[in-house]
């Protein structure tokens, strides 16, 4: 069963890699200090009225991340309450130095951190600027780019599992 297979660790003792379609472990990272579990922000009726989380890994030091920061900000205040749109740093800067690099680049959406890499390590992702998106019951529906100057890919995927719809790939 896809539950119980994607919260099963592989013999070298990292989590396994879980598939789109298949739920997601409940990880932990800290937001402004107060660390949560992907099934509190779920049901954080003030991020996600329905429990849809949307999680882009960017980080301070990224040239890509400049590229995207700006529309991943306006993708948090459009859907704000509709998805929680946050960023997620997973490269072990700390609280403080990403606060002063959101606060001088004006972004105002939340960012996640998650030092020791294990939500990359569930999602497979080895690159910043990979989005990944979770439905309300906690299943991974989207990972792949954030998008280009031609598509909006994540923005197109959540309006698809917020609609209720399978998201195109």
């Amino acid at each position: 069963k896809a539950d119980r297979k994607s919260a099963k660790h592989s013999a070298t003792g990292k989590t396994k890699k879980i598939a789109v379609g298949e739920k997601v472990p409940d990880f932990e990272v800290t937001i402004n200090g107060k660390k949560l579990k992907l099934s509190q922000l779920q049901k954080d009726g003030k991020l996600s009225k329905d429990g849809v989380v949307v999680l882009t890994f960017w980080c301070s030091f990224c040239h890509s991340c400049r590229h995207v920061e700006r529309d991943l900000d306006k993708l948090a205040k459009q859907y704000k309450t509709k998805a929680a749109v946050i960023a997620l740093d997973a490269s072990g800067e700390t609280e403080k130095t990403v606060a002063a690099f959101a606060k001088k680049r004006g972004l105002s959406l939340p960012i996640a951190l998650n030092a020791k890499g294990t939500a990359a390590d569930i999602f497979g992702v080895h690159v910043t600027t990979t989005t990944v998106i979770i439905d309300g019951k906690g299943v991974l529906r989207y990972c792949g780019q954030f998008g280009n100057k031609r598509t909006a890919y994540a923005e197109d995927a959540l309006k698809a599992v917020l609609a209720g719809k399978t998201v195109q790939v």
